[in-house]
């Protein structure tokens, strides 16, 4: 009863237009790991703040050496990611997420994969479509916060 609380509040806690959802039990169950409830309260932060076109948001939970294998088939660094915000590349009406996998990896690493969901706004690439991509999200504490440091993401459909 505990977990399904607790995965509960965390669902609720995630704003309408940017969200995550346990894609299966196990992900639920995973959710009460005090590390990944930690991590899944982080994206919300950053999700949230990249439909909100939140900028220090969108970045506070990068690691320094954060890099990305893009969907745009570049591999992007943290600089170069804030670069596109600004530039209104990454910023969405909306973004929901289904988490499929969520496990903690050593003490210091948290591991998320799934699928994202999302309508980017006028001007960015795919603008008015609904674009779905997977994702593999790479956690991993540094100074006593969950920061994001590897994150690979593919688009494998746009309607």
């Amino acid at each position: 009863m505990l977990r399904l609380t607790l995965v509960a509040m965390i669902t609720i806690a995630a704003p309408a237009q940017a969200e995550w959802v346990a894609a299966n039990p196990e992900v639920s169950k995973a959710a009460t790991d005090p590390r990944i409830a930690e991590v899944l309260a982080a994206i919300n932060r950053k999700d949230a703040a990249i439909v909100a076109g939140d900028m220090a948001g969108f970045v506070d939970d990068f690691a320094p050496d954060l890099v990305v294998n893009s969907p745009f088939n570049t591999i992007t660094t943290r600089a170069q990611a804030q670069q596109r915000f600004q530039s209104g590349v990454l910023t969405y009406k909306y973004l929901r997420r289904s988490i499929e996998y969520a496990a903690r990896r050593r003490n210091d690493e948290v591991v998320l994969m799934g699928e994202e969901t999302y309508e980017p706004p006028a001007g960015a690439p795919h603008a008015g479509k609904i674009v779905h991509r997977r994702f593999t999200d790479v956690w991993r504490k540094q100074r006593g916060r969950w920061l994001l440091s590897l994150r690979q993401a593919t688009v494998f459909s746009v309607e």
